[in-house]
Order: structure tokens, then C-alpha cells, then sequence
């Protein structure tokens, strides 16, 4: 049996849901009155200072810009590393995380085992030939990457190896692809196992390569279509403007000989033109895939694997960012000398050090910041361990450790982040319309939100700029989403017998002794927020909503005597859904958004 809030319970709610709004350090959008002649402007609304911003506790503050979100179980186990103080502790938990493979991981493993997903481990060709022939039943044909979505989940909630799920995230969006393609989603999995992952803490220009070949971006892109018959420059437009150099270092319609010198280097040039892109495009030629294509009919043609066709190459004389490349190079060498001219390109440096800064510390880096990284990204370039160097060194650095509140979680991260700190113990399975599972609800909710998993149809990437996610819209979507994840049951939403994903009642049940409204709630900010940490207006609001109109040093009568008891107590009832409620109003605060 369900009973409905009361007037006053939605009431007090919503009135809390305001006054967390308005202390935000995110102001969503405001709109914009209609205005008379010579009226000023709406007035702007200004978000706090950067010295008004609440401050948790040093390490709290890094784990939630290197992790999915802060744990209590990751804050003990930092503060158990060797070393004398927390900037010592810091560097060895940095030390480990850019070696993943070194960090025993035996219980998210477990739970992957136990989820029995069944496409994971297939051959690019088991792939092609089990999913991707498959015209008749969606369902089994996108099945691939409906399971690495759950499997992403997974590993972003319960994988100890945060640090690569955070960089494996980062990855995807700089080689950013639309996953549920129709002709790409049947073998995502290779894109996600093969390419991006083993690469995350490796060589810049191994992934490079490795992205190119790869059978989701051979389609994405369209080079699998590519030939010197019918050349197609999509791959070689994005592989210049979005995977290396970036617009910002594209000088538009001009002769290639008119683009001036880098800065850094005089034998370079600063950028590239669309001569360039033309010139790339013609390299690329003959990359594709045996897809069957006529006149590549037989069997062995149709196994999703990729190929090089010399046949369908241009064997011409080219430039690219002043490489000259002779007629009839060896198979793929055109191709291997545009990527290696940009994966040692200073600007591809200083673009991609850009954005790992963004991502990890804020919107706009210091430039001085930024130098030092490109110049560490460029000189590294052939590296094995480049990108474990280069994402070690920015999370070692004072900016880094120094900023605070300069980010927000995107709604994916916010998500993640808060079954983290729920402590849920939940496995998403994949959709299937025979079967209800919450995964339906809270991929639909991520969706509204805007950030489900792998599904930005562009292929830039996910905005990663607070602008793109404090609207009204984003971010009211967003709240709707965390709100609900105390509500949500492990089987079936409708059914109040089941048990909730987060089990709030049960966790503080077991760990407050003494259940003042303060106490509860002091529980939670300590479990979700840092321990210690109660920030104003959030804390005292939040406790105010929770006790409603008990006294201060009144224990809350928690019993769970609704569903089958025998003399159902309806303030017991009220004071659980209140509970719920509370809890997950800390997940709206503006203290578990920011980064």
C-alpha cells in the first residue's frame, strides 16, 4: 500500500527546494521580462564569491574532483597511506591510481561476474556476426552497448580503481561518439575495451591510432566509406578540429604555405587550414572495414574487422602540416604520418592539456598551468606512460589542490556520486521490455537530464563547462533525478514491498544511536559531504525540515511498523518518507554538486 505526502509534507519540501536554490553558488537561468523602451536589463543574479563557498576538508576536496564522488570507505583509506600529511598521502594515492592495475578490485569484479552479462568478452567478429547482423530484434543488435553502459556504472559506483573510471570518461568525450549508432552500437564493446581503456594511462598517439581503426569511429565518422573514388573528409575534419590541434588553432580558407610559424617552433606551422584537412582526408583512404561491401563479397569480407585497401587509397603526393609525403608511400604510411605530425604538434599539447585541466580543476585554467602541462604532454610524446605523467602532474599541482567549488558535477557524476555516498548496493541490467529494472527509470532520468551515458549524438562531446549544466532546465532535471533515487525500488517501482535501492531507513538505523533530527542529519552530511563538514543555510534546513514540529532534543520514532505490522503507526510512516525525503534534499544541496 502507498500513501500519498501530505499538502504539508510537499509543502515544506518545496519551500526547502527554493531556499537551496537560492543559496546555490549555481544560478540557473533566469528569464528574461518583456521591457519597455529605455527600461535598464533584467538585473543579474551574482553567484557567491569563491570565499563565501563552504570548504570541506582537504582530501574530501580532491577525492571529489579525482573520483566519481567522496566515500567515507575512500577518505579512510587515504588517510591510511603512508606519509606525514595529507599532501604525502595524496601523491601515493595518485601514484596508485595511475597504475590501475595494481589495485586489487576483487569485489566490483565479483559483481560484474555476478551480472552475467554475455557480450563483454566477444571478438570484434563474434561481435559483428552474434549482434551486429542482426536487422529483425533491436534489442539483441544493441544489446553490446546497453551492457558496457551498465558496465561503466558499475565500475564508476563500486570500482576501486576510481582514477581510471574518471579518465575513461574523459577519454570517451574527447573521442566522442554517438554509442547507440546503428551500425557502431553492436560493437562498442571493442571501442570501450579495446581502444579507449588499455590506452587511459598509456601513449597519447597509441590511442590515436587505435581510435582511427576502430570500428565504432569507422563508422561514426564515415572513413569506413573513404576511398580515393569517392573521398570522404568527416574522420580527418574531427581527427583535426576535436582529437588533436582543436579549432583554436584552425586558420580557416587560406593556402597552407600562409599559415604562420608555431610560436615554439619556426619549422612548424601554428596550425592547420582546410587544404590540410583535404590532404588528411586522402591519407585515410582505404582505412575501413571488412563490412561486405561490394566488390569485398565473400564471407571472410564481413567480419567487422578493420583492413587497409590499398586499392582504395590514394597513392598521390601530399602535404600535411608541411610533412611532404611521396607517391605510393607503404601501406598506412600517409595515415601514420599525420598522426604522428599531430600527436607531437605543440598546439595538440597545449589543446589537450586544456582540456584535462578543465576537467579536473575549472572552466579556465591558468595559462601558466596549462603551459606546463602541454610542454610535459609534448615532450612525452612517445612515452609509454605519457598520459599516466601528464594527468600525475595536474593532479599534483597547487591549482589543482588549491581550487575549490570551480566545477560541478555534470548530472552523470552526480548520479554516480550519490549512489556512492548512498551506499546502494544495485547492479543495472540492461532494458528489456519483459522485465522492468530501475535501470529503465534512471537512464530515462540521466537522459532528461542530458548526460546519459555514451549517448551525446555530436561528436564533441559532452559540454564540460558549468554554463552547459546550471540552467533551469539542466539543472532542475538533475534535481529530479537525485530526489528520486531514495524513492526507487530494486525490482518494481510500483510496488512498495520491494526494497529501495538505497536503504536510508536501514543506514541510519544502524548508525545513529540517538535520533534527533540533528544527529540524522549530521549523519549524512558527514557520510555524503565530508566528515565535519555543516555548511549554512544547508544544514540548519535541512535539520529544520526533518524535525518539523519536534523538539530539538526529540528522538524520531523510526520503527518500520507499516508494511506488516500489526498496528501501523502513520507518523512512523510520515517520519520515514521525511527521512527519505531529507536525505535526499542533501543531494540537491549546492555543497554535493560542486567539485
Amino acid at each position: 500500500m502507498l500513501v500519498s505526502p501530505s499538502p504539508a509534507f510537499v509543502a515544506s519540501r518545496r519551500r526547502l527546494f527554493d531556499a537551496l536554490a537560492a543559496a546555490s553558488g549555481f544560478v540557473p537561468e533566469q528569464p528574461v521580462p518583456m521591457r519597455r523602451p529605455g527600461k535598464s536589463s533584467v538585473k543579474s543574479v551574482a553567484a557567491p564569491t569563491p570565499n563565501a563557498i563552504p570548504t570541506p576538508a582537504a582530501a574530501v576536496r580532491w577525492l571529489q574532483k579525482a573520483t566519481f564522488g567522496y566515500t567515507r570507505a575512500d577518505y579512510d583509506a587515504l588517510n591510511a597511506l603512508a606519509g606525514g600529511d595529507d599532501n604525502a598521502r595524496w601523491q601515493t594515492w595518485v601514484t596508485q591510481q595511475t597504475a590501475p592495475a595494481g589495485i586489487a578490485d576483487a569485489a566490483c569484479d565479483a559483481r560484474i561476474t555476478a551480472a552475467a552479462f554475455t557480450t563483454l568478452g566477444k571478438t570484434v567478429q563474434q561481435l559483428w556476426t552474434d549482434h551486429h547482423s542482426q536487422t529483425t530484434n533491436y534489442y539483441l543488435r544493441m544489446l553490446p552497448i546497453a551492457e558496457v553502459e551498465c558496465l561503466a556504472g558499475i565500475r564508476a559506483v563500486y570500482s576501486k580503481r576510481q582514477l581510471q573510471e574518471v579518465m575513461a570518461e574523459f577519454w570517451h568525450d574527447h573521442f566522442s561518439t554517438f554509442a547507440w549508432d546503428y551500425d557502431g552500437g553492436p560493437t562498442f564493446v571493442q571501442y570501450d575495451r579495446d581502444v579507449i581503456r588499455p590506452n587511459i594511462f598509456g601513449n597519447f598517439r597509441t590511442m590515436l591510432e587505435a581510435v582511427g581503426k576502430s570500428v565504432m569511429m569507422l563508422y561514426f565518422l564515415d572513413n569506413a566509406s573513404n576511398t580515393n573514388s569517392g573521398p570522404n573528409e568527416n574522420y580527418a575534419r574531427e581527427l583535426f578540429e576535436l582529437h588533436t590541434l582543436g579549432a583554436e588553432n584552425y586558420y580557416g580558407v587560406i593556402y597552407q604555405n600562409a599559415v604562420p610559424n608555431d610560436a615554439s617552433n619556426a619549422a612548424l606551422p601554428a596550425g592547420y587550414c582546410d587544404d590540410d584537412v583535404y590532404e588528411s582526408a586522402r591519407c585515410f583512404t582505404g582505412w575501413t572495414l571488412k563490412d561486405g561491401h561490394y566488390p569485398y563479397t565473400t564471407a571472410a569480407d564481413n567480419t567487422g574487422e578493420y583492413i587497409y585497401r590499398s586499392g582504395e587509397h590514394d597513392a598521390g603526393i601530399k602535404n600535411v602540416l608541411r610533412v611532404h609525403m611521396v607517391y605510393n608511400q607503404p601501406p598506412e604510411k600517409d595515415g601514420k604520418d599525420v598522426m604522428n605530425a599531430l600527436a607531437a604538434h605543440p598546439g595538440t599539447a597545449r589543446f589537450i592539456a586544456r582540456k584535462l585541466c578543465r576537467r579536473l580543476i575549472m572552466d579556465d585554467p591558468s595559462q601558466a598551468l596549462v603551459d606546463s602541462i602541454a610542454q610535459l604532454f609534448q615532450s612525452t610524446w612517445q612515452a609509454p606512460d605519457q598520459l599516466a605523467q601528464v594527468t600525475r602532474t595536474i593532479l599534483l599541482s597547487n591549482e589543482f589542490k588549491s581550487t575549490w567549488g570551480a566545477k560541478m558535477k555534470r548530472p552523470l557524476n552526480a548520479y554516480y556520486s550519490a549512489l556512492r555516498g548512498l551506499g546502494v548496493d544495485y547492479t543495472p541490467k540492461p532494458d528489456n521490455s519483459a522485465v522492468y529494472t530501475p535501470n529503465e527509470e534512471l537512464t530515462y532520468r540521466l537522459q532528461l537530464a542530458g548526460q546519459r551515458a555514451f549517448y551525446w549524438p555530436a561528436p564533441n562531446g559532452y559540454p564540460d563547462r558549468i554554463s552547459a549544466w546550471a540552467s533551469s532546465g539542466s539543472l532542475g532535471m538533475t534535481w529530479r533525478m537525485l530526489s528520486r533515487l531514495t524513492e526507487v525500488h530494486q525490482n518494481d517501482a510500483y510496488n512498495g514491498a520491494q526494497p529501495l535501492i538505497a536503504d536510508v531507513l536501514g543506514i541510519t538505523t544502524a548508525n545513529v544511536a540517538t535520533k534527533t533530527a540533528s544527529n540524522i542529519i549530521g549523519y549524512w552530511f558527514d557520510r555524503l559531504l565530508g566528515p565535519g563538514f555543516r555548511p549554512e543555510p544547508s544544514f540548519s534546513k535541512i535539520v529544520a525540515f526533518l524535525q518539523q514540529n519536534a523538539l530539538p532534543a526529540e528522538v524520531l520514532t523510526l520503527d518500520d511498523n507499516w508494511h506488516g505490522g500489526a498496528t501501523p503507526d502513520l507518523k512512523n510512516h510520515y517520519n520515514q518518507q521525511r527521512l527519505r525525503a531529507a536525505v535526499g534534499l542533501i543531494l540537491l544541496s549546492p555543497e554535493f554538486l560542486r567539485r
